[in-house]
């Protein structure tokens, strides 16, 4: 991946270089991704978070993702979010990331599913701090159990440490500095995922990758 802009490419290397992306690296139980990278052209094109969202003041980098194992266990993605994404003044709207949490469950638990795809059946947020804009964050997610067709995930969004101690944020001149946040919970969410009846006659190229 080559971001497009200087900004993107600072954001970047902050992302990739941070010590949580280089642990999940290190451990051969983790496997890193960019599923909006690998989707068609032809489907990036109308997709919300693969092309609507992305953008320099919006989602300026694909998320990176780490998913555990190869049963849908757990997934770990970090983004970061732009001032174009807000709903107040400096808070990233709340729509925003519910539609984060709705992607991330789901993903977190595809490889669970008899034909590996789903569709939210029911989706419980519940938002605990305010989500300030050009910040860092990463999402963790966790299938709790499975039951055929249907699986239920729990996750949240914090805000990304440093790795020491403080949480990341990016200044309007460029550099990084630590503010109040500590990785504390921004939102919490609990969702219900099925299977739909018709996912075995979906070609290849219109599955969730």
């Amino acid at each position: 991946y080559l971001p497009p802009t200087e900004r993107a490419t600072q954001i970047e290397n902050l992302i990739t270089n941070h010590p949580l992306v280089q642990r999940l690296r290190s451990d051969p139980e983790w496997t890193e991704s960019r599923p909006h990278l690998r989707m068609p052209s032809v489907m990036q094109q109308h997709s919300l978070t693969a092309s609507t969202l992305m953008g320099d003041t919006k989602i300026p980098v694909p998320p990176i993702m780490f998913t555990k194992g190869d049963k849908g266990e757990e997934l770990i993605a970090i983004s970061y979010l732009g001032a174009d994404l807000c709903g107040h003044v400096g808070i990233i709207h709340g729509g925003m990331m519910a539609t984060m949490l709705d992607e991330g469950l789901a993903r977190c638990c595809f490889a669970a599913l008899p034909s590996k795809v789903g569709v939210t059946a029911r989706l419980e947020i519940d938002f605990r701090r305010p989500t300030k804009c050009e910040g860092f964050v990463v999402l963790k997610a966790r299938t709790q159990r499975v039951e055929g067709r249907k699986a239920w995930v729990k996750g949240r969004v914090e805000v990304l440490p440093t790795g020491e101690g403080k949480a990341m944020r990016k200044e309007g001149k460029g550099e990084v500095a630590p503010y109040d946040e500590r990785g504390e919970v921004l939102v919490e969410a609990d969702g219900l995922f099925v299977e739909p009846k018709w996912a075995k006659k979906l070609p290849a190229f219109a599955r969730p990758t």
